[in-house]
């Protein structure tokens, strides 16, 4: 798709969002636009199910609805935990992250730096590998679509103890969900581990992942203090969820 094109596709969401449901002359005239690459286009668009039709008239369609909650969110969850994040560091010392979904992808959102740095190159808005990463494993245990997505993929043994068997992984799955936190221990990079903790929304569905990166020589004497504050920092991100007013207002 090339680039023009796809302006116009953000362009005609923008312009319905704004001012409601239009004809394929009004959309057309919005854009300034001919008429018939226009109808085209949000035909294409309604077939993909950014749009739909009623009446002649085109207005937001189902995936464009929902794609637009997943980054309000997300952009919600970062707005509201970076208090707790930034708390959390200046308690542990370690490299915190938040995470969250977009789709059946994990991207880290966030990051805070610690006193005791790990040089990492953990790109914010980068695909998380799901099968070998802390975060990646705890979205897979508590949401059925990126676990969909974990065994669909190639499942690369990326160090000697990377699961890729999904009898493992499913082991593995079985017991996030009964302990509410994941650990990789040098499943993507040998030498560091990797913590991961759920932040469950209002309706009970995990909204993200408070993550926490260390050397593990470094944090194998404190890893069950670091998962009980990680615990509790997801614990508060939940709260401010629950009750955005009041943590707005306070």
């Amino acid at each position: 798709m090339d680039r023009q094109r796809l302006s116009r596709i953000f362009h005609v969401v923008q312009h319905l969002a704004a001012h409601g449901p239009g004809t394929v002359t009004e959309i057309a005239a919005a854009l300034d636009a001919p008429l018939s690459s226009t109808h085209d286009l949000l035909k294409a668009m309604v077939d993909a199910g950014l749009l739909h039709l009623t009446d002649r008239r085109y207005g937001i369609g189902p995936l464009a609805i929902r794609s637009a909650m997943v980054v309000m969110d997300s952009i919600a969850v970062n707005r509201l935990a970076r208090r707790h994040l930034e708390a959390l560091v200046e308690a542990i010392g370690f490299d915190v992250y938040l995470a969250t979904r977009s789709g059946s992808r994990v991207i880290y959102v966030s990051r805070f730096a610690g006193r005791q740095r790990v040089n990492l190159d953990l790109e914010l808005g980068r695909s998380l590998l799901l099968h070998s990463t802390a975060v990646g494993k705890l979205f897979a245990a508590f949401d059925r679509n990126v676990y969909q997505a974990m065994m669909a993929k190639p499942r690369p043994a990326i160090t000697s103890t990377t699961r890729t068997s999904p009898a493992d992984l499913d082991r593995d799955l079985a017991s996030i969900r009964n302990k509410r936190f994941s650990v990789s221990r040098g499943e993507s990079i040998q030498g560091i581990v990797g913590l991961a903790t759920p932040v469950f929304g209002p309706d009970g569905a995990l909204a993200a992942a408070v993550h926490v990166s260390a050397l593990r020589a470094a944090l194998s004497q404190h890893l069950t203090s670091v998962v009980r504050r990680m615990t509790a920092t997801s614990h508060a991100i939940e709260n401010d969820l629950a009750e955005p007013a009041d943590t707005v207002s306070a």
